[in-house]
């Protein structure tokens, strides 16, 4: 008869996000694991199918994601009753075990999935730094209409006034250092400037923005109805800041509440 094997306890603790970052601390027993989800290989979807599946009670499910330099896998499985494992891994060749402990299916999918949640609820998480969000999506807030009346709304203005409300609902501007001595110095500036900022520190330099104009052609106030649809189209299909996360509303599942609730 198999001595059973008691779980360690598991906390996974979502602490910042930030740049397209979102950064998290896995501790099992005396064995811990700190690192990042990138917007870039977003994960979320495959986490969220990952946990999914362990609710549905497979024996053996993983998932693997990169962040930006090294490829991870997260593999849960069923030894034998009673005995459940999470084994964390480097994925290329000859990469380490880096966590491997006994866990509770139930908690392991409660600590991701509410982990994120409650974070994601928190004044630390900042929806602009990881979540993809499009153009149309603000102007239809914004103005409080539905997509196809903001086409036609939009199709109606001209150069001028389209310019000037894409920019006012997404201003973006040209970032320079005029004090820097040249070019090299000026990406350098550039660098810290926003690790200062990721870092929340205050520094001396001296940025100037520039206001980035919508490229909009001269002749656009000349064109037909159904190319000016085509173009506006275009632009409200822009994301605003450049940052592709999952939204956390998409996130959510039912899968896994439904099993969360269950005794």
């Amino acid at each position: 008869m198999r001595k059973e094997n008691k779980a360690e306890n598991l906390t996974v603790d979502f602490y910042k996000c930030y740049g397209g970052w979102l950064c998290f601390k896995l501790n099992i027993g005396e064995q811990s694991f700190d690192d990042r989800f990138s917007h870039v290989f977003d994960p979320l979807l495959d986490l969220k199918n990952w946990l999914e599946a362990i609710s549905t009670g497979v024996k053996q499910t993983s998932f693997n994601y990169d962040n930006e330099g090294t490829e991870f896998k997260f593999d849960f499985e069923r030894v034998y009753w009673k005995k459940e494992v999470l084994t964390i891994s480097e994925t290329h060749e000859n990469g380490k075990e880096l966590i491997k402990a006994t866990v509770d299916r139930k908690q392991i999918v409660k600590s991701f999935y509410l982990g994120l949640l409650t974070f994601a609820s928190s004044d630390k998480f900042k929806s602009e730094e990881w979540e993809i969000e499009y153009l149309k999506e603000r102007l239809c807030d914004m103005l409080n209409i539905d997509e196809e009346t903001l086409i036609e709304q939009l199709a109606d203005l001209d150069k001028k006034e389209l310019g000037k409300l894409l920019f006012n609902a997404n201003p973006m501007y040209w970032i320079s250092f005029p004090e820097a001595k040249d070019k090299n110095e000026e990406c350098d500036m550039f660098i810290q400037d926003i690790d200062d900022k990721n870092n929340e520190i205050v520094n001396e330099l001296k940025r100037a923005e520039t206001p980035m104009e919508w490229n909009i052609p001269d002749e656009y106030n000349f064109w037909t109805t159904d190319k000016k649809r085509h173009f506006v189209i275009q632009c409200i299909n822009e994301t605003t800041h450049g940052y592709d996360g999952m939204k956390i509303k998409d996130f959510r599942s039912s899968i896994i509440e439904k099993y969360l609730d269950e005794e």
